[in-house]
C-alpha cells in the first residue's frame, strides 16, 4: 500500500508555495520532497485592480512587438492604425491573445513604425528581442479602461462586503476616541463577514452536523 502524503500552501505577498510535510524529518514541513507525476491540483481566484468598461471598445489591429533598445519596454505597432486618435500617453489598455503580455499596460508614447502614429510603448519592462516578432494570435486591445489609481475611484465590493468595510471604519473611528471595546467588537463583526464571505466561495460540498446536545 502506497504511503500518504500530506500537501499544505502558504501565501507570502502575491505568491502562492506548495509544501509537504516530510514524515522521515519529524513531520517537518517543506518544499515538496518527491515528485508527484499528476493528482496535485491547484485552484485560486484574482481580483484584478481594473476593469473593462466596455469590452466593445478595442483594437485588433495590433499585429507585432518589440523591446526597445532604450530601456527595455515593450512596444507594439499595427500597420497603418493611427492609434493617436483613440489613445493617450497616460492610458492604460488590457491586452488578450497576446501571450505572455496578456494584462494591464499603460502607455508612455504613441510613435511612428510603419505609419503615422502606428506604434505604442508602455512602462511595461520586456527583455526580449529589439526586432519586431509577429504575434502568433489576433491580438485584442481594450482601450475602454477604469484603473484603481487614488483616492476618487469607486471600489466594486460586493454588497455582503460592503457592510463588512462599515464595521471596519467604525472600528477605526472607536480605535481614534481610545473605545478599545468597541474597536474589538466591531473588528469581530468585520472579520466574522469577511470569513463568511470567503467560506461561501469554497467550491464543494457542505455537511451539517448535530451538537452533541442536540435532539437525537
Amino acid at each position: 500500500m502506497a504511503a500518504k502524503k500530506f500537501y499544505s500552501y502558504y501565501l507570502r505577498g502575491n505568491q502562492i508555495a506548495i509544501i509537504e510535510e516530510d514524515i522521515d524529518d519529524n513531520g517537518r514541513w517543506k518544499s515538496p520532497v518527491a515528485t508527484v507525476a499528476d493528482g496535485l491540483e491547484v485552484e485560486y481566484t484574482y481580483n484584478p485592480t481594473y476593469s473593462i468598461v466596455n469590452t466593445n471598445v478595442t483594437h485588433t489591429t495590433i499585429t507585432d512587438y518589440k523591446s526597445t533598445t532604450t530601456g527595455g519596454y515593450l512596444k507594439v505597432k499595427g500597420g497603418s492604425v493611427n492609434y493617436d486618435t483613440t489613445l493617450d500617453v497616460g492610458d492604460y489598455i488590457v491586452f488578450r491573445n497576446a501571450g505572455q503580455f496578456n494584462g494591464l499596460h499603460k502607455i508612455t508614447s504613441i510613435d511612428d513604425a510603419a505609419a503615422t502614429k502606428d506604434s505604442i510603448t508602455f512602462s511595461t519592462k520586456y527583455s526580449g528581442s529589439s526586432s519586431w516578432s509577429t504575434f502568433e494570435e489576433t491580438v485584442t486591445l481594450y482601450y475602454s479602461i477604469n484603473v484603481l489609481n487614488d483616492e476618487s475611484d469607486v471600489v466594486d465590493l460586493p454588497s455582503f462586503l460592503s457592510k463588512a468595510l462599515v464595521y471596519y471604519v467604525k472600528a477605526r473611528w472607536a480605535e481614534d476616541r481610545m473605545d478599545i471595546e468597541a474597536k474589538e467588537y466591531f473588528l469581530r463583526e468585520f472579520r466574522s463577514m469577511v470569513e463568511r464571505y470567503e467560506s461561501a466561495m469554497i467550491w464543494g460540498p457542505r455537511m451539517i452536523q448535530s451538537g452533541l446536545n442536540a435532539i437525537k
